[in-house]
């Protein structure tokens, strides 16, 4: 299947960086015919990604009531004691391990991102500003100890050597430890038109047949696999070191029952989402081309990484003005490739802006509620996917 190529969908950047020219790199996915795994075919560099990023947990709405929900099903399905240690890789900004702490667990955190570990530790998480590797690992296990449960958010898919992560994984896990981890579901990402997810930060769409396979072969079990609405559909998985002391739930053979009944993990499911992808396409334009035409000032919500792969694909360069966005670390740079500014969303009524974009549409009811007086002062909202709508008072 094949997106419109962006560059690196999050590098939002200074004023000062706009003459640096950035490189559109494909987006492409491929199925494996060996495993029916769905991945990227161009991988960009971790380190581009990680080191120069500025996303927090907390700047995605509804993000932090998701974890508090996470942490109290893992408490109450797998029995931690009190003080069992909770290790979260790509800990961020240490939301989720705080929900874990507040039960009486020790925590701690690993994240690459510069600055990320002050801002855990403000929120009393501590962090190891590292890369998750094997010589992490074994320097964590010899310093630290060993985790009663590992965890990693949306994380997962973004690693291009999962073999090498697998095997720093068991480094850190006793006989007796659990691995869970939150990850988009490409099955519902194809089934809710979720296209816009696919972006280079993502290497992997991820289903649970080849996950099973895989995790086997690797001296690991999944027990547990549990869908819910985040990212536009994402599964929780839950995994063991075989023979772990936790039986396997019936959820993992439901599930790749539903996959192989859908098709998946064959060419017929890529030739119908593409099919899909280019009707949604198809659909805005006629939209885009008619608010062009009649003059409207049009903006876009959401100044994200899926916002970039949904403005390159829908060709939004000559639609937009600007973005706007409530997180606050964004405002004042500029979109990837594109170069359009970002302000805060009250700019919408200074400008008396005609349409806005919901290009975080995920959100659509949250912004929307925020926003009733753009409604009511004649504004329109136009959310993209998973249909078009276009939404007036």
């Amino acid at each position: 299947m094949q997106l419109t190529p962006t560059p690196p969908a999050d590098s939002y950047r200074e004023s000062a960086l706009l003459d640096k020219a950035m490189p559109d790199i494909p987006l492409d996915l491929y199925l494996c015919e060996q495993c029916g795994n769905t991945q990227l075919g161009h991988v960009i560099d971790a380190e581009e990604v990680y080191l120069n990023y500025i996303y927090e947990t907390a700047s995605t709405l509804g993000l932090g009531e998701h974890f508090a929900a996470c942490a109290e099903t893992i408490f109450n399905d797998y029995g931690p004691k009190a003080g069992d240690l909770v290790l979260d890789i790509g800990s961020n900004d240490g939301i989720l391990l705080k929900h874990f702490q507040d039960k009486g667990l020790r925590v701690i955190g690993i994240d690459p991102m510069p600055g990320i570990a002050e801002k855990a530790a403000s929120n009393g998480v501590e962090t190891i500003e590292a890369f998750f590797n094997a010589d992490t690992a074994a320097s964590f296990a010899r310093d630290v100890g060993l985790a009663d449960i590992v965890c990693c958010n949306n994380l997962v898919a973004d690693t291009d050597d999962l073999k090498g992560f697998i095997d720093a994984l068991q480094i850190v896990m006793k006989e007796s430890s659990i691995f869970f981890f939150e990850t988009f579901y490409f099955f519902l990402q194809v089934q809710n038109n979720n296209w816009d997810f696919t972006y280079h930060e993502h290497y992997s769409y991820l289903t649970v047949t080849p996950l099973k396979a895989f995790f086997e072969a690797n001296g690991m079990e999944v027990i547990n696999v549990e869908t819910n609405p985040t990212k536009g559909g994402s599964m929780r998985v839950v995994v063991q070191k075989q023979g772990g002391k936790f039986g396997v739930s019936a959820s993992v053979n439901s599930y790749i029952a539903k996959e192989k009944e859908a098709g998946f993990h064959t060419y017929d499911i890529f030739r119908r989402y593409q099919s899909n992808v280019e009707k949604s396409k198809e659909d805005f334009r006629k939209v885009a081309e008619e608010l062009i035409t009649d003059g409207k000032k049009v903006v876009g919500y959401g100044a994200s990484a899926t916002g970039t792969t949904l403005m390159h694909h829908f060709d939004m360069r000559h639609l937009l003005a600007y973005l706007v966005d409530d997180f606050e670390a964004k405002q004042g740079l500029y979109s990837p490739g594109f170069n359009l500014p970002v302000f805060h969303p009250s700019k919408i009524y200074e400008d008396q802006v005609d349409v806005v974009v919901i290009l975080a549409w995920r959100y659509k009811d949250k912004i929307m509620a925020k926003h009733k007086e753009f409604l009511g002062s004649g504004g329109q909202f136009l959310v993209p996917l998973p249909s078009l709508e276009l939404i007036t008072n």
